[in-house]
Parts: structure tokens; C-alpha cells; sequence
């Protein structure tokens, strides 16, 4: 979710002995405000020596009216604290009376360590820890570097972090001294996958009238419910799909994470006769500006964004839920609608980020089937615990392809998607001619390699939800039997026949037949220090120059028929690297003729010439042909190969060696007519 808004910035004034007052009222901070405020404002650090980032409390929740009066100010507004508080960058003195505050002071450095950090004890330990850090706004780079190193701390960057977030490494009480500083807002836990610098996808946060909510706030307002913990029914009303997945689909994703919540909580969803009705989720798929004044930013970034419920939202855009439609959206895999549609309803009914990396509401998404513990408690905090409906929840379905088939293979694979359906869905196979098992995943699914016998198979394939729900479908699969075929074969002929081979060069050429013929669809080579390719030619094959590694090199040559059969045969090629020297440039090697590197001809050899060149030398230029032909060529720095050809495909391989051992080839395949 998306939340950007500018603040015209002037000089004014702030009287200083406003720092010093009693508990923050009218705030949802995941920590407690506590009764004492510091005993010295002065006693925090700061890099910027013109301003302070202060909490403006205000008897209600403050107004566009009153934020205007602070801009004229020039203190700019960061973010909205709910329900009445405000986090403001205020200059150094600026006059706040008369603007009908209620409190006014700065956040206590232990209320921006996150519950889960301190409970752990991680900011009483020396043990080195990496956490997120988020600061405010306006703190600029060189300002968290000047921080970091001042505490003796690692910063790590990370593209995939939310812009005021970053990695922060080091003893656990060093850690904790960076709340002290005035540019901070809250320290918590890193996930996995964000400590880990795997790619992941933030949301940047829900939006509201009156400004950003920062990770320090657990709720926002009440709820659409009020205060208390009561019942809440809410409408739904789908203003436009995207073009990625079916409607139908859509709107079954969409109803099961309404379920969801549903299931812990007093919640009813039901359809709505128009987006503008009181008390209803408008959902919508929209592209770059799509009319609410907050443009998607194209694919990556920000995913969706959702508006908190009324208060503090208006009921025009209140609880609405808009997606991305440049994003690559998908069902049970990939960038999945489920679960980044399930997050953004926490927003929408009221939930700010959770601090825990397994939770459906910390702050970046991850793929999901049902909700946290943690967020089932937060929730329960906003509404009565029970179990609503969705008077529109999708029926279990199932789709299977294919439907039917005839082949000869040994094996099938068989795919589908299903929809509706209520939690976690589990798709069985069963073969009537024997075998069972699970499908990968649900949404959609995937079975590879069911064995089949010869004959009528029938696939019953089962889908079953976490309520119970099964639906099932059969499908027939045939297996017919082809007369047998003369056995897959591939021989290795060069650099030798036995099963082990040393060479001298940090490369080595491999050449052999394989067939029968007509029948091999493709010959791949597979060094096993990780290296492979595929090779040109058939029944008589040769590869490039395979480049090799100290030790023993096992080389495997594998060759595929039409029906998915395989054979294979390896040699072990022995290399004992050379000591380094300071040549390691390989030679340059032009062919000059022919030009192009796949002729025609009808003659019975072919001349083959050019240059060469190497910053100390060349030594050698070699060739290497089908079927092992081998021969060095006349001269070096210009050089000339003749070769007789075969009549079919010739593959011929040029190569240049300096003293160091260096390489470089050129390939070359002549047809002859």
C-alpha cells in the first residue's frame, strides 16, 4: 500500500518546555506510553541540530483545519498515530499555542523497541543480532549511516526494504541505544526471508485522511464495530477485475479471505447494490492513476493499498480495497490474490502491521493459507469472538486437463485449479489400477508422473476443504502399446573409448555416435563440477571445447528419443591444473574462410584458413572433427585446416593453444550434398 503527501516546509518556533508532560493519551502504540516522560528532553540524540520529531496529541482526531494551522507553521506531519495523535518534524523553536493541542513531548526510546525483541531479550544480550530499523520519513541516507556508525553498528542495504526501513546489525544492547536517537520511530523483528536478502514484497502501509501509520501502532480506531467488541456486518461490491485471473476466480479468492476473518471474529460480509453504499469494501483493480489520487506504480513495489475503516476515514473511501492490475496476479502460486487480498482486509477492518515475521500482518507479504495466531488475538481485540459468513461464499470446485487421453507413454501428468471452498484445499489422486497420492498445491495444482498400466486408467481426482467440502472427477487415460523399439544407445569414440582419460589441457573435446538412427531427438553433455550443454549432431555427435577443473571431471553424455527414453555413457577425465602464471588471456582465432560458420558444398574436403594471435604467443592451432578426426594445422598466426568431409553434417572445431594453455575455438558445420 501506497500513502504520499507533501508539506510545505517554513521557519517558525517551538518552545521546548512543551518536551516535558505526563502519558500519551488517545494512542493504539504496541507499547505502553508509561505515566513519566523523560526527565530531560535534551538527554536524546539527533543528527539534525534545527528540529525534533515530536507526538502532537489533540483532544480528537485532528482535522485537515488543524493540520493546516501546523503547516503554516512549517511543522511538516510524518505520520497519523490513531486516534488523535500526530508525529510531526517540528524546527527547533516554533510556536505550538494556540492550536488546541493536548499533549505534546517526543516517544520514550523503550517505546520504539517492539514487544517481540524485548520479550526475547535480545536488547539485554552482547550476541550480535540483525533487526529491521524504521525511521522517519524525512531522515535522509547519509543521516542513518551517520547513526549507524556512530553506535558502532552494520547496516545492510537490501532493495526489496520499505523506503524508511533498513537492516541493522550488532550486539543486541548496542541495538538498543539507537531508540535513543530522535531520528528514530521503532525497532522490530526482521523475517527470514528479509534477513536472509531474499526478494520480498512490502506493504508500505493503509492509508488514511490523515496520513501514513507508522509500524509502531498496532490498531486504528475501534473498528467499524465502535468501541467495545461487538458484531460488524460489512458489504462488498467488485468494481472491476483484472484481466489475469477469471472473474470467477476473482471473486472466489477474494470471499474466501473475507471468510477468513469471518471464521474467528462476528463479522458478516454480503454483497452491496453499488461501491458508494454505506459500510462496504469496494475492491477494485486499477492501473497507475485510477481515479483516487494514490497511482499505482506499475509492476513490483507497492501491490495494492486499503483504507482504514470510518473513523478515521470517510465512509466515501473507507474499508475500499484497491489491487495493482499491472502485477503478475496469480491463484496459489507466484504473487498469489489470497494472500495479499487476506493483509490488506486486516487493514480494512481496522489492524495496523504486526511486529511477528509469521504473521499474516507483518509488513511484508509471504504466501498464505490461513491466518496467525497472532493475528486471530488482534482481531479479537477489535470485535466479538464467533464466527461470521459470507452470504456469498464460492462452493468448492474442481477443474481437471485433461479430460480424457490416449498415449503410449508410461506416465502422465494431469493439471487444474480450484475454486471456492473454505481454508486450506487438498487435492488426492487415486489410479483404479493402482497407485495414490497429493498434488502439488491447490490453487492451481499440478500431479507429475502417474504410473500407467496398459489399458483403461481411471484417475479419480479429489479436492477437499478445511469445512469438509469434497468434490471429485474422473479421468480416463488409455495407455496403448507401441511395437518395441531397437534399444537407445550413445558411445563415447574420443578423446578414448575406456572409461577414464587425463589430459594435460584445461579443456577437452568429446566426440562419439548414438542411435538408433532417426530416432535420437537430442544429446546433451553434464560435467559433474556443474557445468553442461547441448551437442550438435546425430548419429555422430561432437561436443565443444568442456572446460574442467582440477580433479576428476565425470562427464556424462546423455541422448533422448521421441518418447522420453534415455541412455547414457560418462568418462572420467582426470586434470591436473597448471601452477599459475601471468598469461591467462587466450589466444584471438579468426576464420577467414569460409565466412559463414555453417556452409554447403558438394566437394569432397574443404579448405578451412585464417589468423590468429595471443599477447605472448601462439603455440598450436589444432582441429577436431566427427568421429574423433583429429590433425593440427599448417601454420599458426596464419593457419589452414583441410578437411575430407562425409556426405551428410560435418562439425569441425578449430582450436588456438598458447604456451599458458589457453584456449579459444571456433565451430564450424559443412553439409556435403
Amino acid at each position: 500500500m501506497k500513502f504520499q503527501r507533501g508539506f510545505r516546509l517554513v521557519t517558525l518556533t517551538l518552545a521546548m518546555g512543551w518536551g516535558v508532560a505526563k502519558a500519551q493519551p488517545g494512542l493504539f502504540l504496541k507499547t505502553k506510553a508509561g505515566e513519566q516522560p523523560r526527565a530531560s528532553v535534551a538527554a536524546s540524540k539527533r543528527v539534525s541540530a534545527d528540529r525534533w520529531h515530536m507526538l502532537l496529541v489533540y483532544p480528537t482526531t485532528p482535522t485537515a483545519v488543524e493540520r493546516g494551522q501546523l503547516e503554516a507553521r512549517s511543522i511538516r506531519v510524518l505520520q497519523f498515530l490513531p486516534e488523535r495523535g500526530l508525529v510531526a518534524s517540528v524546527p527547533e523553536t516554533a510556536p505550538l499555542e494556540e492550536i488546541g493541542l493536548e499533549w505534546v513531548g517526543r516517544l520514550r526510546p523503550e517505546q520504539k523497541l517492539s514487544p517481540v525483541l524485548t520479550d526475547r531479550g535480545v536488547f539485554d544480550s552482547e550476541e550480535n543480532e540483525s533487526i529491521l530499523v524504521e525511521f522517519y520519513s524525512d531522515v535522509t541516507g547519509s543521516d542513518i549511516l551517520t547513526i549507524v556508525r556512530e553506535e558502532g553498528l552494520d547496516l545492510a542495504e537490501n532493495p526489496d526494504l520499505l523506503p524508511t526501513q533498513r537492516i541493522i546489525s550488532g550486539p543486541g544492547r548496542r541495538l538498543a541505544r539507537l531508540a535513543n536517537w530522535d531520528e528514530t520511530a521503532y525497532l522490530f523483528p526482521g523475517s527470514p526471508e528479509i534477513l536472509g536478502h531474499m526478494p520480498v514484497e512490502g506493504c508500505p502501509g493503509p492509508l488514511t485522511e490523515a496520513g501514513t501509520i507508522g509500524q509502531i501502532v498496532a490498531k486504528v480506531g475501534e473498528g467499524w464495530d465502535g468501541a467495545g467488541k461487538a458484531s460488524a456486518e460489512l458489504g462488498y461490491y467488485f468494481s472491476s477485475y483484472t484481466g489475469r485471473i477469471s472473474p470467477e476466480q476473482t471473486r472466489s479468492e477474494i470471499l474466501r479471505a473475507m471468510q477468513e476473518w469471518g471464521n474467528y471474529v462476528q463479522l458478516k460480509f454480503k454483497p452491496a447494490a453499488s461501491a458508494k453504499d454505506m459500510r462496504t469494501v469496494n475492491i477494485l483493480f486499477g492501473a497507475k492513476e485510477h481515479g483516487d489520487g494514490y497511482p499505482f506504480d506499475g509492476p513490483g513495489k507497492t501491490l495494492a493499498h486499503t483504507f482504514f475503516p470510518a473513523p478515521p476515514n470517510p465512509e466515501s473511501i473507507a474499508g475500499d480495497l484497491h489491487l495493482d492490475d499491472d502485477e503478475s496476479w496469480q491463484v496459489g502460486a507466484g504473487m498469489d490474490l489470497f494472500s495479499v487480498v487476506l493483509h490488506e482486509l486486516g487493514h480494512a477492518l481496522g489492524l495496523g502491521h504486526s511486529d511477528n515475521p509469521n504473521a499474516v500482518m507483518y509488513p511484508y507479504y509471504r504466501k498464505v493459507s490461513q491466518l496467525n495466531a497472532e493475528d486471530i488475538a488482534a482481531i479479537r481485540e477489535l470485535y466479538a469472538t464467533g464466527s461470521g459468513t459470507t452470504s456469498a461464499a464460492a462452493t468448492l470446485q474442481l477443474a481437471v486437463n485433461p479430460a480424457a487421453s490416449t498415449t503410449t507413454a508410461a506416465a502422465a501428468d494431469l493439471s487444474g485449479t480450484t475454486t471456492g471452498g473454505n481454508g486450506t484445499i487438498q487435492v488426492t489422486w487415486a489410479n483404479n489400477r493402482g497407485g495414490t497420492g497429493t498434488a502439488q498445491g491447490y490453487r492451481p495444482w499440478t500431479i507429475s508422473g502417474i504410473a500407467l498400466q496398459t489399458g483403461e486408467n481411471v484417475i479419480t481426482i479429489t479436492a477437499s476443504d478445511a469445512a469438509q467440502a469434497r468434490v471429485t472427477q474422473q479421468v480416463r487415460i488409455t495407455r496403448e502399446v507401441v511395437a518395441a523399439q531397437p534399444a537407445l544407445f550413445v558411445r563415447i569414440a574420443a578423446p578414448t573409448t575406456a572409461a577414464a582419460y587425463v589430459s594435460d589441457r584445461g579443456t577437452v573435446v568429446l566426440s562419439g555416435t548414438a542411435g538408433p538412427d532417426g530416432t535420437v531427438t537430442r544429446i546433451a553433455w553434464s560435467n559433474s563440477r556443474g557445468s553442461g550443454g547441448a551437442i550438435a549432431g546425430t548419429p555422430a555427435w561432437s561436443t565443444s571445447a568442456i572446460a574442467l577443473e582440477s580433479g576428476t571431471n565425470r562427464i556424462t553424455v546423455t541422448a533422448t528419443n521421441a518418447s522420453g527414453q534415455t541412455a547414457s555413457a560418462m568418462l572420467d577425465v582426470q586434470y591436473t591444473a597448471p601452477a599459475a602464471t601471468a598469461d591467462r588471456s587466450a589466444p584471438t582465432l579468426t576464420v577467414v574462410s569460409p565466412l559463414q560458420s555453417a556452409v554447403t558444398t558438394a566437394n569432397a574436403s574443404i579448405s578451412i584458413s585464417g589468423t590468429a594471435s595471443d599477447n605472448v604467443g601462439v603455440k598450436e592451432i589444432l582441429y577436431v572433427g566427427d568421429g574423433n578426426r583429429t590433425g593440427r594445422a599448417v601454420g599458426t598466426t596464419d593457419w589452414r585446416v583441410d578437411y575430407p568431409l562425409v556426405v551428410g553434417l560435418n562439425t569441425i572445431s578449430v582450436q588456438a593453444f598458447d604456451e599458458a594453455g589457453n584456449m579459444s575455438w571456433r565451430t564450424l558445420s559443412v553439409t556435403r550434398r
